[in-house]
């Protein structure tokens, strides 16, 4: 299915803050010049498209006293799925993804992060990855954010 021209207009303004009101959806049909019925059917089947992962906050993880971490392992190709489904299975892992480097120097193909509601956690959950895959976990934290988020140009008036 390809998006029409009114769901591009629509994932256009969800890549926006929700108004924080009692009726956000009618808020933004009112903004596309939409019916709010219409706005949610819409959203509901580009969620059920796969067009939209899930309409969530992005939490600011140390603003809420948690700890996290950007980490990366090294893992045979016949052992992928079986470490992805490790370290899937905790909680504070907001994404887990496959990649190809072409570092030779330093070959790491699992990339995952992670947060926990302290350091100490943070530091026991990936010593557990490691001990229950049998691969090093390279921890990578933030030092400074320079930039999060992105807006797609999806929908551009005619």
């Amino acid at each position: 299915m390809a998006l029409s021209e009114i769901e591009k207009k629509i994932l256009q303004r969800l890549q926006s803050n929700l108004p924080l009101t009692h009726r956000p959806f009618q808020d933004i049909a009112n903004e596309l010049d939409l019916d709010e019925d219409l706005v949610i059917e819409k959203i509901k089947a580009m969620v059920e498209g796969k067009y939209v992962r899930r309409l969530a906050p992005i939490i600011n993880t140390q603003a809420v006293g948690n700890s996290a971490t950007l980490a990366a392992m090294q893992i045979p190709d016949d052992k992928i799925d079986e470490v992805a489904e490790v370290i899937n299975g905790y909680s504070g892992v907001s994404h887990n993804y496959l990649r190809k480097g072409k570092n030779k120097e330093l070959p790491l193909n699992i990339w995952f992060t992670m947060s926990a509601p302290t350091q100490e956690k943070l530091e026991e959950n990936i010593k557990e990855i490691e001990t229950r895959t049998g691969f090093d976990v390279r921890m990578l934290p933030t030092t400074k954010k320079f930039k999060i988020g992105v807006k797609f140009k999806i929908y551009r008036k005619g």
